[in-house]
């Protein structure tokens, strides 16, 4: 009797964590926000409720961290040259699907949504990572993806003028202080 009922209530977590999948994948559809009371607070807790945009014309916008890592002494004087990065290092991940790059995207998303996040796991880690250093300057950037009839007025037209509707943009700027410099 026992065995019957976990196989019926692991069947039924089964089901219903396909069903969130394949549901939240478009969760801008009808399906979507008519289950979304039904699939959030479990999909906002173990966090398979992110913008994917896979069944979209119109993809996710590639995001990455401009940073600047900044060695000051206490009265404010430089003491070391500026470390300038990017993290993701590659600041495209379109078309790499290997799982490092994969991580590293949804890293990107995870620190992106809560700028708080950036001070307590980004800036300890490049503060550790760069001995000495005192504060952190750190900004968001997007690239903006044209939409699809953009794209398609583009070709129409004339070929060489995509670059000119790729768009980037820097969303925010912050300076942290460096854990062990405070």
């Amino acid at each position: 009797m026992f065995n019957k009922i976990s196989k019926l209530i692991a069947g039924f977590v089964f089901f219903y964590i396909v069903a969130m999948i394949v549901v939240l994948g478009n969760g801008s559809s009808f399906m979507g926000r008519y289950f979304q009371d039904f699939f959030n607070p479990i999909a906002n807790s173990i966090g398979l409720n992110t913008t994917w945009n896979f069944f979209s014309p119109d993809p996710a916008q590639t995001m990455y961290l401009r940073y600047f890592v900044i060695f000051e002494d206490e009265y404010g004087n430089t003491t070391a040259d500026t470390v300038e990065g990017f993290y993701p290092k590659s600041k495209d991940l379109g078309g790499d699907f290997r799982l490092d790059k994969k991580r590293d995207s949804y890293a990107m998303r995870f620190l992106a949504v809560d700028p708080y996040r950036i001070e307590v796991f980004f800036t300890p880690w490049l503060c550790r990572k760069n001995p000495g250093a005192t504060k952190v300057q750190v900004e968001l950037i997007v690239n903006r993806i044209p939409s699809l009839d953009q794209v398609i007025a583009v070709v129409n037209s004339n070929i060489n003028d995509y670059d000119n509707i790729l768009t980037t943009e820097q969303i925010n700027r912050y300076i942290y202080e460096c854990p062990h410099a405070i």
